[in-house]
């Protein structure tokens, strides 16, 4: 039996790493591919006009400070999370940070932040599910690719191998991981944020997940090493 966290295994902390060892082989495997997309001139210009700029994720955040830094000098920032504000620290004119670190709750503050005539563009994936607001442009700045070598390459290693704990951290890689799981033993699951749990769900399979924190994948690692979370 193995465990399995759908997430770089240089992003896990050593304790966590070292921790989760001791109770099974830990398999890191992100299921994904992240590429940028160059953004068009119109988008380029969408971009510079926005009163605000929404980053949901690392990738975008990375993608926007190496490429296109330059065109949002004057315009406020709204993260999803304190490491994504470490990313764009000294790009635009200020960084918020949702109160707390999910979708939901970064849409709610920014309504009470914009008068209606401002505008918002959210830099996002071509997976990202996120709710089109009023006076919202979504952009995609990347894409979530997943190849037929790539699911190839996962079904050679994750296929045959029984699993009994996952740290699933998006909906994408879950269902990945899902379509290429043969063995009967069903693993018990932790979701990163309840949009991935809502995912695992509808597939009719239980998922704890941990509350909305600064912490959120630590709290998440947490949950994965507890004695009792086999046990349940």
């Amino acid at each position: 039996m193995a465990i399995l966290i759908t997430y770089p295994q240089a992003k896990i902390a050593e304790k966590w790493q070292q921790r989760l060892a001791q109770i099974a082989p830990v398999i890191y495997y992100p299921l994904r591919k992240l590429t940028f997309c160059p953004l068009s001139p119109a988008q380029q210009h969408e971009l510079q006009r926005a009163d605000y700029v929404v980053l949901t994720s690392a990738f975008a955040a990375k993608s926007l400070v190496a490429h296109y830094a330059e065109l949002v000098q004057t315009t406020t920032l709204v993260v999803l999370s304190d490491k994504i504000a470490q990313l764009v620290a000294g790009c635009g004119q200020r960084i918020l940070v949702a109160p707390e670190p999910h979708q939901q709750a970064l849409i709610d503050y920014l309504k009470l932040l914009r008068q209606p005539q401002e505008q918002v563009v959210a830099l996002v994936g071509n997976l990202t599910k996120l709710t089109v607001q009023e006076g919202w442009t979504l952009i995609p700045l990347y894409r979530n690719q997943w190849t037929a070598a790539d699911v190839a390459c996962a079904q050679a290693k994750l296929a045959q191998l029984p699993i009994s704990r996952a740290l699933v951290t998006s909906p994408s890689n879950f269902n990945r991981f899902w379509q290429i799981y043969q063995q009967t033993t069903i693993p018990k699951f932790v979701a990163l944020g309840e949009t991935t749990a809502k995912v695992v769900r509808q597939n009719g399979l239980t998922v704890q997940v941990p509350a909305p924190q600064p912490q959120l994948l630590n709290a998440a690692l947490a949950i994965l090493a507890a004695p009792e979370f086999a046990a349940n």
